[in-house]
């Protein structure tokens, strides 16, 4: 194994400020000597968060950031920690979900999720009708395109008229399919 030289491993990791990965790959030895060699000199060690807190992450890196936690258990320091990353752009920043509709970070809304986004469409609506929505209310898009929220392409329904109407659809489309009629 190779010796690690002292002075050059503290300029390196303090004073150019580079990540133990970066330092590995620069004098050809593994992560795990430049961890040992660092404690082994009593170089104080940072954070793992150091270079990151009050930095504006790129796309390209949150979507790296992301795929790194993509399909693992992480705790909720964790969790929390990547909610921040993602949302940088403060209050009104626009994120387009999985299931094609928009969310906006809206952390003091009554009704924002546990990582404070509510739907864009909810907040069309709200704005349309002056008021919140109940308890029994929901917004459907004319059109189902989810993630057309003009104020034209909305509709105030209860939630019980809204999984009729769907319910009538699908049964709708299932006869068409089936080619059967009634």
């Amino acid at each position: 194994m190779t010796e690690i030289n002292k002075d050059t491993l503290y300029r390196l990791y303090v004073v150019e400020g580079k990540a133990m990965n970066e330092i590995a790959d620069e004098i050809k030895v593994s992560v795990g000597s430049v961890y040992k060699y660092i404690h082994k000199y009593g170089i104080p060690a940072r954070p793992p968060h150091k270079g990151f807190l009050g930095h504006k992450h790129s796309e390209e890196v949150k979507r790296k950031i992301g795929a790194i936690h993509k399909n693992k258990v992480v705790s909720q320091e964790t969790r929390k920690k990547i909610s921040v990353i993602k949302t940088v752009k403060g209050i009104g920043h626009k994120k387009k979900r999985w299931d094609r509709y928009i969310a906006i970070y809206f952390p003091d809304h009554p009704k924002s999720s546990k990582d404070g986004y509510i739907m864009e469409h909810d907040l069309v609506m709200e704005a349309l009708i002056g008021r919140h929505l109940k308890d029994n209310e929901c917004v459907h898009h004319i059109n189902e395109k989810r993630d057309d929220n003009r104020k034209e392409n909305l509709k105030l329904m209860t939630i019980k008229d809204h999984m009729s109407y769907h319910a009538t659809k699908r049964w709708e489309r299932i006869r068409e399919k089936e080619g059967m009629t009634y």
